[in-house]
């Protein structure tokens, strides 16, 4: 089938040098030896953001749900493979606010886990919040302490982060350092 629309054409014109996936076992190429034409979630996003919301891109809609749902890159229900990845708040020696993470426009997350993680033996304690970055908000969604060790925080799930609501971290006591650590992973 012949594309004819001019917009589903250049999508295509600059993905077809791209694989859906990794080569077969039998070229010998695995992991990070894999060429570079296999299609990334930063290739989705390229062509994903030179598309406008108009009746005009109607097939090149088409097409990029298409390719998303082929390659893997597009989710409607699940994490956005090899999109996983672990934010800190890096060591904190005093007390007040940071933002942990705050997804780039149009992405959303979800975080998986939480640890406060302290140097040295004493005493420490932090709150997580979810900020709104439109009206200043916030929403607590933990508050806790301990002493000399790393923590798992508890919360409730799931919890979704995007560019305008936001996961901050709070440090009210803290003797040596302190860091969050929270593990996150792209679904939108």
């Amino acid at each position: 089938m012949a594309i004819k629309d001019p917009s589903g054409k250049a999508i295509l014109a600059q993905t077809n040098t791209k694989t859906v996936g990794a080569p077969a076992a039998s070229t010998g190429l695995t992991g990070d030896q894999a060429p570079a034409s296999i299609f990334s979630v930063s290739d989705y996003d390229l062509v994903r953001n030179q598309v406008h919301l108009e009746e005009s891109q109607v097939r090149a809609l088409e097409i990029l749900t298409l390719i998303g749902d082929v390659t893997g890159m597009r989710s409607s229900s699940g994490p956005i493979p090899n999109t996983g990845e672990v934010k800190t708040t890096g060591a904190l020696t005093s007390t007040g606010k940071v933002t942990v993470f705050q997804p780039a426009l149009g992405e959303t997350y979800q975080v998986t886990a939480m640890s406060m993680d302290p140097e040295g033996s004493g005493s420490f304690r932090g709150i997580g919040l979810l900020v709104d970055g439109t009206s200043g908000e916030t929403v607590e969604i933990f508050d806790a302490s301990g002493t000399g060790s790393a923590e798992a925080v508890q919360y409730t799930t799931p919890i979704f982060i995007d560019n305008n609501c936001y996961l901050d971290f709070s440090v009210i006591t803290v003797d040596t350092s302190l860091a969050l650590k929270a593990a996150c992973v792209r679904v939108r």
